[in-house]
């Protein structure tokens, strides 16, 4: 009867012993993981590299910009250029009234 509990005792001793070999290596692999994520996250925050595909995109985005600007000011540019032709219109009539009223007085 001792003979089988001191088995027991073995066999449970060498589990417990397994078991915490196995947890040993599980919390080393939790902390690598751990730390390399951390180090992602840093080398995310810190690393102001960007991918060729990015600096791309960027460039477009900034050229059609500049596309909508320049056209917009193209077409304020236009619009100034009729106004200004409007008033060179409504003033000339104006000018050639009053070249009428000069010339009926010299009559």
């Amino acid at each position: 009867m001792l003979s089988e509990r001191e088995m027991i005792l073995d066999v449970q001793t060498k589990e417990i012993q397994h078991r915490g070999e196995t947890q040993k290596m599980l919390e080393i692999e939790v902390d690598r993981l751990y730390r390399l994520k951390e180090l992602k996250s840093y080398c995310m925050r810190v690393s102001s590299i960007r991918s060729l595909r990015e600096k791309e995109q960027e460039k477009k985005i900034s050229e059609a910009a500049t596309a909508n600007f320049q056209e917009s000011m193209n077409a304020a540019a236009a619009s100034d250029e009729e106004e200004s032709v409007g008033e060179n219109f409504m003033q000339s009539p104006s000018s050639t009234s009053s070249e009428i009223v000069a010339t009926e007085k010299e009559k």
